[in-house]
């Protein structure tokens, strides 16, 4: 105590004489209170265990979204703008298998296995293994009896194809899915790298490879896509079959815990899908795939963030989690932060696709997509509105309120049905990304208003313990 005060007041003679520099007078309190300096507590955070993880979930996610971005490019290339609305369709009846089955599977390992001891997690493991086939199975045999129908209906030609082929795909995108699901929950992020990036490369080298000898197809990507995806899956599977075990009577108790946590990610998927994935089907039903295939541009362009996004979300799940097992009010300040942290990037990127977004698509894409500049830097940002709302979403799902994405994702479908499919059908392609934005923001004013009174409630709760 002696020395600190010796040293304030030879600072304070001193400052007499010489006026001190901003970062000369932080570095004489820091030395003066005992604290570390500023340079230091960065360097200290960025380089702690959770940043270091966070860094390889964003890698991962690069690798994928990456891969989606050169697939979509290579069959853009090769078919027909007409051709290609019909690839964005099946994609997004692909994304919503994939969230039902991340929902019902994949998020409810993830937050409630951390609690369980190493006997109990291999058994909750096998059960919840079993239960995702179940789904796959499911999923498989819709895709399947959809094309039966637009088959002898003769109903939109040539999508009937490409619903067969998900039928197969879907089974193994699937499965990858879910296991990489499990390897992040456990933090075994290497062990996820290294799968995301077996499948990518082989994904792409494959499609380029197709793409050179004019044979690429859209069925044909996606079972280039199957192959690659399930390969790798089926090779981790087997590698850790000894820390997976079931029994019939788990068996349904682990089902019925993964059903009480899962409907309401599950319901928020299928209202999700009708509150913004309907747009590419209201543009079908009112105007034409060419103008869905405009759309999807919009959609695989704003995906150049995803990365970011969807490896943040990778990250944050499984360690929102554990800091609620561990201090509930700590959430919050976890999620605050990645919100401020990732927003002022996004924003500098949405003036960029402002200035340059037009020559960008011209320039990827070709002659046949010009036009749009402008409506691709609307849709970012309700991509940007979207990313908020994934950081709020897993914060209330560690605190277990899943409810909350749910009923946020009902106030956007409602923003949807009133305003989104008149914008839609009233100006095409513009007016459906202006009907994602309004959907988007409803959906997040809800959510961060229902996010902060969890942050009161819980600071209720630590006052009256104290």
């Amino acid at each position: 105590m002696y020395q600190a005060n010796t040293i304030k007041d030879r600072n304070v003679k001193l400052s007499s004489r010489h006026r001190f520099t901003k970062p000369e007078q932080d570095e004489i309190l820091c030395i003066s209170t005992g604290q570390p300096s500023l340079p230091h507590r960065l360097s200290s955070r960025i380089f702690q265990p959770k940043f270091r993880r966070a860094l390889v979930v964003f890698v991962d996610q690069c690798f994928y979204s990456i891969t989606g971005f050169l697939t979509s490019i290579l069959i853009a290339h090769t078919c027909s703008k007409s051709e290609y609305g019909l690839y964005v369709l099946g994609f997004t009846l692909l994304v919503i298998a994939m969230d039902i089955q991340v929902s019902l599977s994949g998020i409810p390992f993830t937050v409630l296995g951390p609690k369980l001891k190493h006997r109990e997690r291999q058994l909750y493991l096998g059960s919840t293994l079993i239960q995702h086939l179940a789904v796959s199975i499911l999923t498989a045999a819709g895709f399947a009896i959809a094309a039966l129908v637009l088959a002898v209906t003769n109903q939109m030609h040539g999508f009937s194809n490409i619903l067969l082929t998900l039928a197969v795909a879907s089974v193994f995108v699937l499965l990858r899915d879910f296991i990489r699901c499990v390897l992040l929950s456990q933090f075994r992020v290497w062990s996820s790298l290294l799968m995301g990036l077996i499948s990518n490369i082989a994904t792409i080298g494959l499609m380029f490879w197709i793409y050179l000898s004019d044979k690429l197809t859209v069925p044909i990507g996606y079972l280039i896509m199957a192959a690659c995806s399930g390969l790798t899956a089926l090779t981790i599977l087997l590698k850790e079959k000894r820390q997976i075990d079931f029994t019939i009577q788990m068996l349904r108790e682990h089902i019925k815990i993964n059903w009480t946590f899962g409907k309401w990610l599950a319901a928020r998927s299928l209202v999700d899908f009708t509150a913004l994935r309907l747009y590419p089907w209201a543009l079908m039903l009112f105007k034409n795939s060419e103008d869905v295939a405009a759309y999807g541009v919009c959609v695989i362009l704003a995906g150049i963030i995803n990365p970011l996004l969807l490896g943040l979300n990778r990250f944050l799940i499984p360690q929102a989690a554990y800091t609620a097992c561990n201090k509930a009010s700590g959430v919050h300040h976890e999620i605050y932060h990645w919100m401020t942290l990732i927003v002022i990037p996004l924003l500098i990127f949405l003036l960029l696709t402002v200035l340059f977004g037009e020559q960008a698509i011209v320039a990827i894409y070709g002659n046949k997509f010009a036009g749009i500049g402008y409506i691709f830097s609307i849709y970012l940002l309700s991509h940007i509105i979207a990313a908020q709302c994934i950081l709020i979403c897993a914060g209330t799902n560690a605190l277990k309120r899943p409810d909350i994405s749910f009923r946020a994702e009902i106030a956007g479908l409602i923003a949807t049905i009133t305003l989104g499919l008149f914008f839609t059908y009233k100006w095409g392609t513009l007016g459906a990304v202006i009907g994602v934005c309004v959907s988007r923001f409803v959906a997040f004013v809800y959510q961060f208003i229902k996010f902060k009174s969890l942050e009161i409630c819980c600071n209720k709760a630590i006052l009256e313990v104290a």
